[in-house]
């Protein structure tokens, strides 16, 4: 680390001793997660009506889906597992394709 972080975090303790954190503003409520600051301010409307109504978008959906799939892998029959997994790793690299920037991708399954 360089010398700016140390000094940093030496202001930072000494402020905290100082008691320079204990009255700010909101520091006694919770945070308000119900709007994501890093959402596309054009899709916040439309992702609101879908979630109210009990929707997702359909990558969402699609990798809900994925999961529920890969779990149910294990109790496949040997035979059937190949011809699953390579369904799964299908599905999942077109996932992938449609998975907006900036959120995880899903690894494809091991044979």
């Amino acid at each position: 680390m360089d010398q700016w972080h140390f000094i940093a975090d030496r202001k930072i303790r000494e402020a905290m001793r100082e008691g320079a954190f204990e009255q700010l503003d909101g520091a006694v409520r919770p945070l308000d997660l119900s709007e994501n600051p890093y959402e596309d301010p054009s899709l916040r409307m439309a992702h609101r009506l879908l979630r109210n109504n009990g929707f997702a978008p359909a990558w969402i959906e699609e990798g809900r889906e994925i999961d529920r799939a890969v779990e149910r892998l294990g109790n496949a029959a040997p035979a059937e597992r190949e011809r699953t997994i390579v369904d799964l790793n299908r599905r999942i690299a077109a996932y992938n394709l449609k998975v907006p920037p900036g959120c995880p991708q899903k690894l494809s399954v091991k044979q």
